[in-house]
């Protein structure tokens, strides 16, 4: 069975740990939540402003993005991505200029990928100018681009899995935002409205760090953009110390990366996972040596991927880059344990 991870990120480098607050805060009631149905994608065959969105063949969610006049190209929004990437035929069908290489990183190693300029990119209302962006082909991408952390830093976001919308707008506690597609305006519910889990901002995504696997503390990262959710070999030997029946549920499966790059993975029904006050059961992970989490300086410690298998289980998730928190709102899939 081969598993397939469309997504690519550039240059990401881990950076140190904030200081803990010198005066603890009472713990809150752990929400638990079951996830039915969680099952891995099968491999794939050969609209501040709210957008109608759609869903690609791995789940993800993707949105209409234009780049100068030409468009609607369909990019997958993708939140562990820095870098927003361009599809080399939707390169092609914009003559893009040609704007030398750049290192892309996947999850087996480093390669050399064109850069094109893009005098301007538009998604909704918000517009990003004089980019430099790297060329994949579509059939890695499986979108026409994915729209990266680059272009949405210093917003906060919403993906919206019940209505099929994608929301940007200003950071902040209810803060405004512009409809995608026009049709006036609304707001961002309250951090009231959901469940909120504190994050840190570290090399252009949002990380949780009080999160743990059954009892095993890691960082976990928010990844729109992976088809399936990824614990490092770290996460994976730990686990095992803890429960050792673990090893005969496991499945040994392969990974691909959107540069083409493989890298040999073992599939495995996680025990509860926790992010926050709110805990996950019923999680199916693959655990890989990716290079990403060396990229990022996680080779000795526990690390997760959680990619849009567990996301899109959720009504909607919330992505404040400049409050540094992730809100969590359960749809009625969502069941109290």
């Amino acid at each position: 069975m081969s598993l397939s991870r469309r997504r690519v990120a550039q240059t990401l480098v881990l950076g140190g740990l904030a200081a803990a607050c010198a005066t603890p805060r009472a713990p809150e009631p752990l929400v638990s939540i079951n996830l039915s149905g969680v099952q891995p994608p099968p491999a794939p065959p050969d609209q501040p402003t709210r957008l109608e969105t759609a869903f690609d063949e791995a789940r993800r969610m993707t949105v209409p993005v234009y780049l100068g006049r030409r468009g609607p190209f369909q990019f997958v929004v993708d939140t562990g991505a820095n870098r927003t990437v361009v599809g080399a035929e939707t390169a092609v069908a914009c003559s893009l200029l040609a704007d030398g290489s750049t290192p892309v990183h996947g999850i087996a190693g480093v390669q050399p990928a064109s850069l094109v300029k893009v005098p301007r990119l538009r998604v909704g209302q918000v517009q990003s100018q004089n980019l430099s962006l790297p060329v994949l082909p579509r059939d890695s991408l499986g979108a026409d681009g994915l729209l990266g952390i680059d272009v949405l830093k210093g917003r906060r976001i919403r993906l919206n899995f019940a209505r099929n919308t994608f929301e940007v707008g200003p950071s902040g506690k209810g803060a405004a935002v512009n409809m995608l597609g026009g049709g006036g305006g609304t707001r961002i519910p309250g951090r009231d409205a959901g469940i909120t889990v504190p994050a840190q901002y570290r090399s252009g995504q949002l990380v949780i760090f009080d999160a743990d696997v059954d009892g095993v503390p890691v960082r976990a990262f928010l990844d729109s953009g992976a088809q399936v959710t990824c614990g490092n070999d770290v996460l994976r030997k730990t686990l095992l110390e803890h429960r050792p029946g673990l090893k005969d549920r496991m499945t040994e499966t392969q990974l691909i990366s959107a540069t083409g790059q493989t890298s040999p993975a073992t599939l495995a029904a996680l025990p509860r996972l926790r992010l926050g006050g709110m805990a996950l059961n019923n999680i199916r992970a693959a655990f890989a040596p990716l290079h990403i989490f060396s990229l990022w300086d996680l080779d000795d410690r526990p690390a997760i991927l959680v990619g849009v298998d567990v996301l899109r289980h959720f009504e909607e998730v919330s992505l404040d880059f400049g409050r540094e928190e992730v809100t969590f709102v359960r749809g009625r899939r969502g069941a109290a344990a």
